[in-house]
Protein backbone atom coordinates (compact mmCIF):
# COMPACT_ATOMS: atom_id res chain seq x y z
CA UNK A 1 0.00 0.00 0.00
CA UNK A 2 1.23 3.48 -0.86
CA UNK A 3 0.52 6.08 1.78
CA UNK A 4 2.25 9.44 1.72
CA UNK A 5 1.38 11.53 4.74
CA UNK A 6 4.44 13.56 5.64
CA UNK A 7 6.82 12.59 8.41
CA UNK A 8 7.18 14.98 11.34
CA UNK A 9 10.64 15.40 12.85
CA UNK A 10 10.36 15.14 16.65
CA UNK A 11 11.57 18.05 18.76
CA UNK A 12 14.33 15.93 20.30
CA UNK A 13 15.78 15.34 16.84
CA UNK A 14 15.70 19.05 16.06
CA UNK A 15 17.64 19.76 19.23
CA UNK A 16 20.16 17.07 18.29
CA UNK A 17 20.55 18.63 14.87
CA UNK A 18 21.87 21.82 16.44
CA UNK A 19 25.04 19.85 17.18
CA UNK A 20 25.38 18.46 13.69
CA UNK A 21 26.73 21.61 12.04
CA UNK A 22 29.92 21.44 14.07
CA UNK A 23 30.54 17.71 13.81
CA UNK A 24 29.45 17.23 10.20
CA UNK A 25 32.15 19.44 8.75
CA UNK A 26 35.00 17.48 10.17
CA UNK A 27 34.79 14.37 7.96
CA UNK A 28 37.44 12.86 5.70
CA UNK A 29 38.36 14.66 2.49
CA UNK A 30 35.92 13.66 -0.23
CA UNK A 31 36.70 12.73 -3.79
CA UNK A 32 34.95 15.52 -5.67
CA UNK A 33 34.88 16.78 -9.23
CA UNK A 34 32.67 18.51 -11.76
CA UNK A 35 29.64 16.95 -13.37
CA UNK A 36 29.72 16.27 -17.12
CA UNK A 37 26.76 15.18 -19.21
CA UNK A 38 26.69 12.76 -22.14
CA UNK A 39 24.73 13.20 -25.36
CA UNK A 40 21.72 11.58 -23.68
CA UNK A 41 21.70 14.21 -20.94
CA UNK A 42 22.79 11.74 -18.28
CA UNK A 43 25.98 12.21 -16.22
CA UNK A 44 29.27 10.69 -17.38
CA UNK A 45 31.51 8.86 -14.90
CA UNK A 46 35.16 8.10 -15.61
CA UNK A 47 36.46 7.75 -12.08
CA UNK A 48 37.68 4.71 -10.14
CA UNK A 49 35.50 1.88 -8.89
CA UNK A 50 33.54 2.95 -5.82
CA UNK A 51 30.80 1.64 -3.55
CA UNK A 52 28.11 4.05 -2.37
CA UNK A 53 25.73 3.56 0.54
CA UNK A 54 22.14 4.60 -0.08
CA UNK A 55 19.29 4.93 2.41
CA UNK A 56 15.76 4.88 0.99
CA UNK A 57 12.36 3.51 1.97
CA UNK A 58 10.94 3.45 -1.57
CA UNK A 59 9.38 0.01 -2.26
CA UNK A 60 11.21 -1.78 -5.06
CA UNK A 61 13.95 0.85 -5.40
CA UNK A 62 16.44 -2.02 -5.75
CA UNK A 63 15.19 -2.59 -9.30
CA UNK A 64 16.14 0.94 -10.35
CA UNK A 65 19.44 0.56 -8.48
CA UNK A 66 20.22 -2.57 -10.50
CA UNK A 67 19.65 -0.65 -13.74
CA UNK A 68 21.95 2.13 -12.54
CA UNK A 69 24.72 -0.37 -11.85
CA UNK A 70 24.35 -1.69 -15.39
CA UNK A 71 24.73 1.82 -16.76
CA UNK A 72 27.64 2.64 -14.41
CA UNK A 73 29.58 -0.60 -13.84
CA UNK A 74 32.24 1.20 -11.81
CA UNK A 75 29.73 2.33 -9.20
CA UNK A 76 28.21 -0.21 -6.81
CA UNK A 77 25.23 0.78 -4.67
CA UNK A 78 24.63 -0.68 -1.20
CA UNK A 79 20.97 0.05 -0.54
CA UNK A 80 19.43 -0.09 2.93
CA UNK A 81 15.93 0.66 4.12
CA UNK A 82 16.61 1.88 7.66
CA UNK A 83 13.05 3.10 8.18
CA UNK A 84 10.47 5.50 6.79
CA UNK A 85 10.71 9.25 7.30
CA UNK A 86 11.32 10.04 10.96
CA UNK A 87 12.91 6.64 11.65
CA UNK A 88 15.51 7.27 8.96
CA UNK A 89 16.04 10.89 10.02
CA UNK A 90 16.77 9.80 13.60
CA UNK A 91 19.50 7.43 12.40
CA UNK A 92 20.87 10.02 9.98
CA UNK A 93 21.08 12.70 12.66
CA UNK A 94 22.83 10.29 15.02
CA UNK A 95 25.39 9.41 12.34
CA UNK A 96 26.00 13.06 11.42
CA UNK A 97 26.52 13.90 15.08
CA UNK A 98 28.96 11.02 15.51
CA UNK A 99 30.98 12.05 12.45
CA UNK A 100 30.62 8.64 10.81
CA UNK A 101 27.99 6.13 9.76
CA UNK A 102 25.91 8.35 7.47
CA UNK A 103 25.21 7.08 3.95
CA UNK A 104 26.57 8.68 0.81
CA UNK A 105 23.01 9.35 -0.35
CA UNK A 106 19.85 9.63 1.76
CA UNK A 107 16.19 10.01 0.87
CA UNK A 108 14.81 13.16 2.51
CA UNK A 109 11.30 14.56 2.12
CA UNK A 110 10.89 18.14 0.91
CA UNK A 111 9.58 19.43 4.23
CA UNK A 112 12.56 17.95 6.11
CA UNK A 113 15.18 19.48 3.80
CA UNK A 114 15.51 22.84 5.66
CA UNK A 115 16.28 21.03 8.91
CA UNK A 116 19.29 19.25 7.39
CA UNK A 117 20.36 22.25 5.29
CA UNK A 118 20.23 24.51 8.32
CA UNK A 119 22.65 22.37 10.25
CA UNK A 120 25.26 21.54 7.63
CA UNK A 121 24.52 17.87 7.02
CA UNK A 122 24.21 18.02 3.23
CA UNK A 123 26.63 18.73 0.38
CA UNK A 124 26.00 21.76 -1.85
CA UNK A 125 25.74 19.92 -5.16
CA UNK A 126 25.83 23.18 -7.13
CA UNK A 127 29.56 23.29 -6.42
CA UNK A 128 29.85 20.03 -8.36
CA UNK A 129 27.76 21.04 -11.35
CA UNK A 130 24.27 19.94 -10.34
CA UNK A 131 22.66 22.95 -12.01
CA UNK A 132 23.53 21.37 -15.36
CA UNK A 133 20.44 19.17 -14.88
CA UNK A 134 18.16 21.84 -13.41
CA UNK A 135 16.01 21.97 -16.55
CA UNK A 136 15.45 18.21 -16.41
CA UNK A 137 13.16 18.69 -13.41
CA UNK A 138 9.84 20.46 -12.93
CA UNK A 139 10.77 24.02 -11.83
CA UNK A 140 9.06 24.06 -8.45
CA UNK A 141 10.89 20.88 -7.37
CA UNK A 142 14.27 22.48 -8.05
CA UNK A 143 13.21 25.43 -5.89
CA UNK A 144 12.42 22.97 -3.11
CA UNK A 145 16.00 21.64 -3.04
CA UNK A 146 17.73 24.99 -3.48
CA UNK A 147 18.64 27.83 -1.16
CA UNK A 148 20.02 30.83 -2.99
CA UNK A 149 22.64 29.56 -5.44
CA UNK A 150 23.14 26.31 -3.50
CA UNK A 151 21.50 22.97 -4.40
CA UNK A 152 21.24 20.42 -1.59
CA UNK A 153 19.46 17.46 -3.21
CA UNK A 154 17.98 16.07 -6.41
CA UNK A 155 14.16 15.96 -6.59
CA UNK A 156 12.73 12.44 -6.57
CA UNK A 157 8.93 12.36 -6.55
CA UNK A 158 6.00 14.71 -6.06
CA UNK A 159 2.35 14.91 -5.05
CA UNK A 160 0.70 17.69 -7.09
CA UNK A 161 -2.96 18.20 -6.19
CA UNK A 162 -6.01 17.51 -8.34
CA UNK A 163 -9.72 16.83 -7.88
CA UNK A 164 -11.07 13.27 -7.81
CA UNK A 165 -14.79 12.50 -8.04
CA UNK A 166 -17.23 9.60 -8.29
CA UNK A 167 -18.76 9.84 -11.77
CA UNK A 168 -21.67 7.59 -10.85
CA UNK A 169 -22.64 9.79 -7.91
CA UNK A 170 -22.21 12.99 -9.90
CA UNK A 171 -24.38 11.56 -12.70
CA UNK A 172 -27.06 10.32 -10.29
CA UNK A 173 -27.52 13.70 -8.63
CA UNK A 174 -26.83 15.89 -11.66
CA UNK A 175 -23.67 17.43 -10.22
CA UNK A 176 -21.23 19.42 -12.30
CA UNK A 177 -17.49 18.90 -11.81
CA UNK A 178 -16.47 22.21 -10.21
CA UNK A 179 -13.79 24.43 -11.72
CA UNK A 180 -13.95 27.05 -8.95
CA UNK A 181 -14.27 26.82 -5.17
CA UNK A 182 -17.47 28.87 -5.34
CA UNK A 183 -18.93 26.25 -7.65
CA UNK A 184 -17.65 23.48 -5.36
CA UNK A 185 -19.62 24.96 -2.46
CA UNK A 186 -22.77 25.29 -4.58
CA UNK A 187 -22.54 21.66 -5.77
CA UNK A 188 -21.87 20.56 -2.18
CA UNK A 189 -25.15 22.17 -1.06
CA UNK A 190 -26.99 20.52 -3.96
CA UNK A 191 -25.65 17.09 -3.01
CA UNK A 192 -26.39 17.65 0.68
CA UNK A 193 -29.98 18.61 -0.03
CA UNK A 194 -30.52 15.73 -2.46
CA UNK A 195 -29.20 13.06 -0.08
CA UNK A 196 -30.40 14.57 3.23
CA UNK A 197 -26.76 14.88 4.23
CA UNK A 198 -26.02 11.18 3.77
CA UNK A 199 -23.36 11.78 1.11
CA UNK A 200 -20.59 14.32 1.66
CA UNK A 201 -19.19 16.36 -1.20
CA UNK A 202 -15.71 15.69 0.20
CA UNK A 203 -13.78 15.00 3.38
CA UNK A 204 -11.47 17.45 5.15
CA UNK A 205 -8.36 15.27 5.24
CA UNK A 206 -6.42 17.56 7.59
CA UNK A 207 -8.23 15.95 10.54
CA UNK A 208 -6.18 13.59 12.70
CA UNK A 209 -2.53 13.50 13.66
CA UNK A 210 0.15 14.93 11.36
CA UNK A 211 -2.21 15.73 8.49
CA UNK A 212 -1.85 19.51 8.50
CA UNK A 213 0.12 19.21 5.26
CA UNK A 214 -3.25 18.70 3.52
CA UNK A 215 -4.29 22.23 4.52
CA UNK A 216 -0.85 23.53 3.56
CA UNK A 217 -1.30 22.04 0.10
CA UNK A 218 -4.59 23.90 -0.32
CA UNK A 219 -2.96 27.16 0.80
CA UNK A 220 -0.09 26.47 -1.61
CA UNK A 221 -2.67 26.01 -4.38
CA UNK A 222 -3.87 29.55 -3.74
CA UNK A 223 -0.35 30.89 -4.21
CA UNK A 224 0.06 31.21 -0.46
CA UNK A 225 2.95 30.29 1.79
CA UNK A 226 3.45 30.05 5.51
CA UNK A 227 7.20 30.52 5.82
CA UNK A 228 9.70 32.79 4.13
CA UNK A 229 13.47 33.11 4.54
CA UNK A 230 14.97 36.57 4.07
CA UNK A 231 18.75 36.39 4.46
CA UNK A 232 19.12 34.52 7.73
CA UNK A 233 15.78 35.56 9.20
CA UNK A 234 12.55 33.58 8.93
CA UNK A 235 8.94 34.70 9.07
CA UNK A 236 5.94 32.50 9.74
CA UNK A 237 2.40 33.62 8.92
CA UNK A 238 0.02 30.86 9.90
CA UNK A 239 -2.58 33.60 10.39
CA UNK A 240 -2.11 35.28 6.98
CA UNK A 241 -5.20 36.33 4.96
CA UNK A 242 -4.68 33.47 2.47
CA UNK A 243 -4.36 30.82 5.17
CA UNK A 244 -7.41 32.10 7.03
CA UNK A 245 -9.42 32.37 3.79
CA UNK A 246 -8.77 28.73 2.92
CA UNK A 247 -9.25 27.49 6.50
CA UNK A 248 -12.49 29.43 7.02
CA UNK A 249 -13.86 28.21 3.67
CA UNK A 250 -13.50 24.56 4.69
CA UNK A 251 -14.64 25.22 8.25
CA UNK A 252 -17.85 26.75 6.90
CA UNK A 253 -18.53 23.72 4.68
CA UNK A 254 -17.95 21.41 7.64
CA UNK A 255 -20.37 23.37 9.85
CA UNK A 256 -23.05 23.15 7.14
CA UNK A 257 -22.58 19.38 6.95
CA UNK A 258 -21.43 19.48 3.33
CA UNK A 259 -17.94 18.10 4.06
CA UNK A 260 -17.03 15.19 6.31
CA UNK A 261 -14.36 14.98 8.99
CA UNK A 262 -13.50 11.29 9.01
CA UNK A 263 -9.97 10.82 10.32
CA UNK A 264 -7.61 10.24 7.41
CA UNK A 265 -5.97 6.81 6.88
CA UNK A 266 -8.42 5.01 9.19
CA UNK A 267 -10.59 2.07 8.14
CA UNK A 268 -13.62 4.37 8.36
CA UNK A 269 -11.97 6.77 5.92
CA UNK A 270 -11.29 4.05 3.36
CA UNK A 271 -14.82 2.69 3.80
CA UNK A 272 -16.43 6.10 3.31
CA UNK A 273 -14.48 6.67 0.10
CA UNK A 274 -15.12 3.16 -1.21
CA UNK A 275 -18.80 2.88 -0.32
CA UNK A 276 -19.96 6.17 -1.82
CA UNK A 277 -20.35 8.17 1.39
CA UNK A 278 -17.92 10.73 -0.07
CA UNK A 279 -18.49 11.95 -3.62
CA UNK A 280 -15.17 13.64 -4.32
CA UNK A 281 -11.76 14.36 -2.82
CA UNK A 282 -8.72 16.60 -3.05
CA UNK A 283 -6.00 14.15 -4.04
CA UNK A 284 -2.26 14.03 -4.69
CA UNK A 285 -0.62 12.23 -7.61
CA UNK A 286 0.00 9.16 -5.43
CA UNK A 287 -3.67 8.91 -4.37
CA UNK A 288 -5.11 7.01 -7.39
CA UNK A 289 -2.90 3.99 -6.70
CA UNK A 290 -3.85 4.20 -3.02
CA UNK A 291 -7.52 4.20 -4.00
CA UNK A 292 -7.13 1.32 -6.46
CA UNK A 293 -5.39 -0.80 -3.84
CA UNK A 294 -7.65 -0.04 -0.89
CA UNK A 295 -11.17 1.17 -1.72
CA UNK A 296 -12.57 -2.11 -2.94
CA UNK A 297 -14.86 -3.18 -5.80
CA UNK A 298 -17.84 -0.93 -5.04
CA UNK A 299 -16.16 2.10 -6.62
CA UNK A 300 -14.05 0.23 -9.19
CA UNK A 301 -14.22 2.10 -12.50
CA UNK A 302 -16.26 4.95 -11.01
CA UNK A 303 -13.57 7.45 -10.00
CA UNK A 304 -12.30 10.21 -12.30
CA UNK A 305 -9.74 12.99 -11.90
CA UNK A 306 -10.01 16.66 -12.92
CA UNK A 307 -7.94 19.81 -12.33
CA UNK A 308 -8.19 21.38 -8.87
CA UNK A 309 -10.89 24.08 -8.51
CA UNK A 310 -9.54 27.63 -8.53
CA UNK A 311 -9.93 30.80 -6.46
CA UNK A 312 -11.11 33.94 -8.28
CA UNK A 313 -8.03 35.98 -7.30
CA UNK A 314 -5.62 33.55 -9.01
CA UNK A 315 -4.56 34.99 -12.39
CA UNK A 316 -3.56 31.65 -13.93
CA UNK A 317 -4.19 28.00 -13.14
CA UNK A 318 -2.22 26.95 -10.08
CA UNK A 319 -2.19 24.07 -7.66
CA UNK A 320 -0.34 22.86 -4.58
CA UNK A 321 1.59 19.78 -3.59
CA UNK A 322 1.18 17.12 -0.91
CA UNK A 323 4.15 14.79 -0.43
CA UNK A 324 7.36 13.92 -2.20
CA UNK A 325 11.04 13.31 -1.51
CA UNK A 326 14.56 14.02 -2.67
CA UNK A 327 17.92 12.24 -2.70
CA UNK A 328 20.65 14.18 -0.93
CA UNK A 329 24.42 13.62 -0.65
CA UNK A 330 25.62 13.80 2.96
CA UNK A 331 28.79 15.58 4.02
CA UNK A 332 30.30 12.27 5.12
CA UNK A 333 30.43 10.97 1.54
CA UNK A 334 33.97 10.32 0.29
CA UNK A 335 32.73 10.06 -3.30
CA UNK A 336 30.68 13.18 -3.86
CA UNK A 337 30.74 13.17 -7.66
CA UNK A 338 29.73 9.52 -7.92
CA UNK A 339 27.00 10.11 -5.31
CA UNK A 340 25.75 13.13 -7.24
CA UNK A 341 25.68 11.12 -10.47
CA UNK A 342 23.67 8.38 -8.78
CA UNK A 343 21.21 10.88 -7.29
CA UNK A 344 20.64 12.43 -10.71
CA UNK A 345 20.34 9.21 -12.73
CA UNK A 346 18.03 7.43 -10.29
CA UNK A 347 15.59 10.36 -10.54
CA UNK A 348 16.03 11.69 -14.09
CA UNK A 349 16.53 8.57 -16.20
CA UNK A 350 13.18 7.33 -17.52
CA UNK A 351 14.08 3.67 -16.95
CA UNK A 352 14.42 4.51 -13.25
CA UNK A 353 11.34 6.73 -13.05
CA UNK A 354 9.21 4.06 -14.75
CA UNK A 355 10.43 1.37 -12.36
CA UNK A 356 9.81 3.60 -9.34
CA UNK A 357 6.30 4.36 -10.60
CA UNK A 358 5.50 0.69 -11.15
CA UNK A 359 7.07 -0.63 -7.95
CA UNK A 360 6.88 2.26 -5.51
CA UNK A 361 4.11 4.50 -6.81
CA UNK A 362 6.46 7.47 -7.16
CA UNK A 363 5.14 10.25 -9.36
CA UNK A 364 8.23 11.68 -11.12
CA UNK A 365 9.79 15.06 -10.49
CA UNK A 366 11.72 14.72 -13.76
CA UNK A 367 10.21 16.32 -16.86
CA UNK A 368 11.07 13.29 -19.03
CA UNK A 369 9.53 10.97 -16.44
CA UNK A 370 6.18 12.73 -16.85
CA UNK A 371 6.04 11.82 -20.54
CA UNK A 372 6.68 8.07 -20.61
CA UNK A 373 4.32 5.45 -22.02
CA UNK A 374 4.53 3.51 -18.76
CA UNK A 375 3.24 6.45 -16.73
CA UNK A 376 0.37 6.99 -19.16
CA UNK A 377 -0.61 3.34 -19.60
CA UNK A 378 -4.41 3.38 -19.37
CA UNK A 379 -4.49 -0.41 -19.09
CA UNK A 380 -2.82 -0.22 -15.68
CA UNK A 381 -4.69 -1.24 -12.54
CA UNK A 382 -4.86 2.37 -11.41
CA UNK A 383 -6.25 3.80 -14.63
CA UNK A 384 -8.78 0.96 -14.93
CA UNK A 385 -10.00 1.83 -11.42
CA UNK A 386 -10.49 5.37 -12.75
CA UNK A 387 -12.59 4.24 -15.70
CA UNK A 388 -9.68 3.95 -18.13
CA UNK A 389 -8.76 7.61 -17.77
CA UNK A 390 -5.15 8.72 -18.25
CA UNK A 391 -4.95 10.03 -14.70
CA UNK A 392 -1.24 10.73 -14.95
CA UNK A 393 -1.86 13.41 -17.55
CA UNK A 394 -4.00 15.40 -15.13
CA UNK A 395 -1.26 15.26 -12.51
CA UNK A 396 1.52 15.96 -15.03
CA UNK A 397 -0.31 19.14 -16.01
CA UNK A 398 -0.84 19.93 -12.34
CA UNK A 399 2.83 19.46 -11.50
CA UNK A 400 3.76 22.14 -14.04
CA UNK A 401 1.33 24.52 -12.33
CA UNK A 402 2.62 24.17 -8.74
CA UNK A 403 3.78 27.53 -7.39
CA UNK A 404 7.58 27.73 -7.20
CA UNK A 405 7.75 30.10 -4.21
CA UNK A 406 6.46 27.85 -1.42
CA UNK A 407 9.04 27.27 1.32
CA UNK A 408 9.37 25.03 4.38
CA UNK A 409 10.93 26.01 7.70
CA UNK A 410 13.27 23.90 9.83
CA UNK A 411 10.68 23.86 12.66
CA UNK A 412 8.05 22.28 10.40
CA UNK A 413 7.22 19.75 13.14
CA UNK A 414 6.21 22.51 15.56
CA UNK A 415 3.89 24.01 12.99
CA UNK A 416 2.28 20.66 12.19
CA UNK A 417 1.64 20.03 15.89
CA UNK A 418 0.13 23.48 16.43
CA UNK A 419 -1.92 23.36 13.24
CA UNK A 420 -3.17 19.89 14.05
CA UNK A 421 -4.36 21.01 17.47
CA UNK A 422 -6.13 24.03 15.97
CA UNK A 423 -7.82 21.94 13.25
CA UNK A 424 -8.94 19.16 15.58
CA UNK A 425 -10.22 21.62 18.19
CA UNK A 426 -12.16 23.51 15.52
CA UNK A 427 -13.74 20.31 14.19
CA UNK A 428 -14.69 19.37 17.76
CA UNK A 429 -16.34 22.78 18.21
CA UNK A 430 -13.95 23.91 20.92
CA UNK A 431 -12.71 26.97 19.03
CA UNK A 432 -13.10 28.63 15.65
CA UNK A 433 -10.48 27.60 13.10
CA UNK A 434 -9.36 31.22 12.79
CA UNK A 435 -8.89 31.67 16.53
CA UNK A 436 -7.09 28.34 16.76
CA UNK A 437 -4.64 29.20 13.98
CA UNK A 438 -3.93 32.63 15.46
CA UNK A 439 -3.15 31.05 18.83
CA UNK A 440 -0.99 28.43 17.14
CA UNK A 441 0.91 31.13 15.24
CA UNK A 442 1.90 32.89 18.45
CA UNK A 443 2.90 29.71 20.29
CA UNK A 444 4.85 28.18 17.39
CA UNK A 445 6.92 31.31 16.79
CA UNK A 446 7.69 31.46 20.52
CA UNK A 447 8.86 27.84 20.51
CA UNK A 448 10.94 28.32 17.35
CA UNK A 449 12.75 31.26 18.94
CA UNK A 450 13.35 29.18 22.06
CA UNK A 451 15.04 26.60 19.81
CA UNK A 452 17.39 29.39 18.60
CA UNK A 453 15.83 29.94 15.18
CA UNK A 454 15.96 33.55 14.04
CA UNK A 455 12.30 34.36 13.51
CA UNK A 456 10.83 37.82 12.96
CA UNK A 457 7.90 38.44 15.30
Amino acid sequence: MVKKHLAIVPIALLIALSLVACSAKGGAKAAAGQLKLGSDGMPVYSGPEVTLSFWSWVPGIDKAVAEFEKAYPKITIKWDNVGNGTAEYSKLITALQAGSGAPDVAQIEYQAMPTFINDGGLVDLAKHGANLVKDQFVPWTWSQVSRGDAVYAIPQDTGPLAFAYRKDIYDKYGLTVPTTWEQFAAEAKKLHDATNGKVYMSNFDAVGSGNGSYLLGLVWADGGSIWKLNGDTWTQTLDSPKVLKVANYWSDLIKKGYVGTVTTWTSDWYKALGDGEIASAIVAAWSPLLYANNLGPASDGQWRVAPLPQWPDVSQFTTGNWGGSTDAVTVQSKNILAATIFSIWINANTTATDLDWLNGGLFPAAVAGLQTKVLHDTSSKTDKYFGGQDVAQVFADASKAVDVNFQWAPWYNLTMTGMGQAINDAVAGKVSIEAGLKTAQTEIVKQAIQQNYKVQQ
